[in-house]
C-alpha cells in the first residue's frame, strides 16, 4: 500500500469515527414552513443577510432533543466539518458555498454560523453551548445568523423577533335558536306589520290612517235645527189671511188659483200680501165692470161713449 492509498484510508476512518457529513444532508420531510402555532414545537430561524439572502422560518414540532435535532426537523439541509462532523455546523441550505469554505475543519471566526436562542416573546441570547449540547425548551426559538468579518462580540443576531404571532381570532358563529327551542324573530320589514308573537298571542293592530285633508278652505259645520212650518224670516210679519173676497153675482167671471204663500228673505211687503191685494183689486173691477154692463143692458144706465 503506496503513501498516498494510506493516506486516504486514514482519512476516511476519522471521517466515519467522527460520524461526519461533508455533503449536504438529505433532506428531513419533517418540520413546517412558518412559525410553530403554540408550544409544542420550537420554531427555527435562518438568517442569510450576511450572505446577501433572505430568512427562513420554519417549525419543529415536538419536543427537541438538542439544537441539532431542532434544525433536522424543522427540514433545514445543514453540512458539518471533515474533522468534527455535525458538531460544527459549516453550511445551511449549501451556504457558504464550497469555493469560499470547504468545511474541512472549524470555520474561521472570521467567517462562520453564529447560534442564538430566546424564549417566545423573549429577546435573543448568544448560545455559550455548541449545537449539541443544547435543549431548546418547547415553544422557544433557535436562531443561526452568519457572521462575516465581526468579532464574537459584534456577531448579528437573527433580524427576525422572537415572537409568535397571536392566533387568529375565532370565525364567528351563526347564533342557534334561544333555550326552549324558539327561533330568534327577524327584524321587523319598514311597511309591514309585526309577526304575532310565540304562544298565539295577536299582534297589537296597526292603527288606521287619517283621511287625506281637504284642499279647499277650511269650512266648519255647525248643527241646523229643523225648520218649522210657516214663515222662516225673524224680520218679516206673519202673514195674515184677507179671507174669501166678495164673489161678484154671474157666471162669466173665473178666478184664477190663489197663490201660496211665500215669505222673503228680508224686509219689506211680503210677496203673499202683495199678492192678495192685487187679487182684490182685480176683483172689484171685475165686480163693478159686470155690474155696469147689466144695467145698461136692462136700460138703466146710458151705455159708454166709445
Amino acid at each position: 500500500m503506496g503513501p498516498r492509498t494510506a493516506g486516504a484510508t486514514l482519512a476516511a476512518l476519522v471521517l466515519a469515527g467522527a460520524g461526519a457529513t461533508v455533503g449536504a444532508a438529505p433532506a428531513h420531510a419533517a418540520g413546517t414552513a412558518g412559525y410553530c402555532p403554540d408550544a409544542n414545537g420550537v420554531t427555527v430561524i435562518v438568517d442569510f443577510r450576511e450572505l446577501g439572502g433572505a430568512t427562513i422560518i420554519r417549525c419543529a414540532p415536538g419536543n427537541q432533543a438538542t439544537g441539532l435535532a431542532a434544525l433536522k426537523n424543522a427540514g433545514i439541509q445543514i453540512t458539518g466539518t471533515a474533522r468534527w462532523g455535525e458538531g460544527f455546523i459549516c453550511r445551511i441550505e449549501g451556504r457558504p458555498g464550497p469555493q469560499s469554505e470547504p468545511c474541512i475543519d472549524t470555520p474561521p471566526a472570521s467567517a462562520y454560523w453564529s447560534y442564538w436562542h430566546a424564549p417566545n416573546g423573549g429577546t435573543w441570547s448568544y448560545s455559550q453551548f455548541g449545537v449539541l449540547n443544547r435543549t431548546p425548551p418547547p415553544g422557544s426559538f433557535e436562531g443561526w445568523s452568519f457572521s462575516k468579518d465581526r468579532t464574537s462580540s459584534s456577531s448579528p443576531p437573527p433580524r427576525v423577533a422572537p415572537r409568535r404571532p397571536a392566533a387568529p381570532a375565532p370565525a364567528p358563529t351563526t347564533a342557534g335558536p334561544p333555550p326552549g327551542g324558539q327561533p330568534a324573530a327577524p327584524p321587523p320589514v319598514a311597511g309591514r306589520p309585526p309577526d304575532p308573537p310565540p304562544g298565539g298571542a295577536p299582534a297589537p293592530s296597526r292603527p288606521a290612517p287619517l283621511p287625506a285633508a281637504p284642499t279647499g278652505p277650511a269650512t266648519t259645520q255647525t248643527s241646523t235645527p229643523p225648520t218649522p212650518a210657516g214663515p222662516t224670516s225673524d224680520t218679516a210679519p206673519a202673514t195674515t189671511d184677507p179671507g174669501p173676497a166678495p164673489t161678484p153675482t154671474g157666471t162669466d167671471l173665473a178666478l184664477p188659483p190663489e197663490p201660496a204663500a211665500q215669505t222673503g228673505d228680508g224686509g219689506g211687503v211680503p210677496f203673499a200680501t202683495l199678492a192678495g191685494g192685487v187679487l182684490l183689486v182685480a176683483l172689484a173691477g171685475g165686480a163693478v165692470w159686470t155690474a155696469r154692463r147689466r144695467r145698461a143692458a136692462t136700460g138703466t144706465e146710458p151705455p159708454e161713449q166709445v
